[in-house]
């Protein structure tokens, strides 16, 4: 196997971090709210609660799209690129890696895209790393597909 190469999402925060945030948000809220309804201010405390709410919500979506990610193999005669969606279903390509291209596109914003290109087929690669990673990754796969090209015998060569 000459690449093997599971991308996925990066996480600034553990799930127990997040949770730990969340909680520490909540208890300042609560402390805000305690005093909102000393003044006499309880109408701000379902804002209040909502803001944590939302937070919650926001922190468990993230790491629900966590569970998605790309897996590239490049084994035989084949490389694999194998797309897992959030929720586990999987969508699998299958490309000849003697005619396959690595294409890094940069923008005019600095960003780096990264495409794989067989016989009219484009695929991006990596949508969810930052841009030094991706040219990281296109230069790994440029890397693996050279070494699977070396390694086959020439056709002009056999007798």
């Amino acid at each position: 196997m000459l690449l093997d190469l599971t991308l996925r999402p990066n996480r600034s925060l553990t799930r127990a971090n997040a949770r730990t945030l969340v909680l520490a948000v909540g208890g300042l809220f609560l402390i805000g709210s305690i005093r909102f309804l000393v003044l006499g201010l309880w109408p701000v405390i379902p804002f209040m609660i909502a803001d944590v709410a939302l937070l919650a919500w926001a922190f468990r979506s993230n790491y629900r799209s966590g569970g998605a990610h790309e897996r590239l193999v490049l084994a035989g005669d084949a490389l694999t690129l194998t797309r897992v969606n959030p929720w586990g279903e999987e969508v699998e390509h299958v490309l000849e890696p003697f005619f396959t291209r690595v294409d890094i596109e940069e923008t005019p914003l600095g960003d780096a895209l990264l495409f794989l290109n067989v016989s009219g087929r484009r695929l991006r690669v990596g949508q969810f790393l930052s841009a030094p990673e991706r040219r990281e990754v296109g230069a790994l796969i440029r890397e693996a597909l050279a070494r699977y090209r070396n390694q086959r015998p020439s056709t002009s060569v056999m007798a």
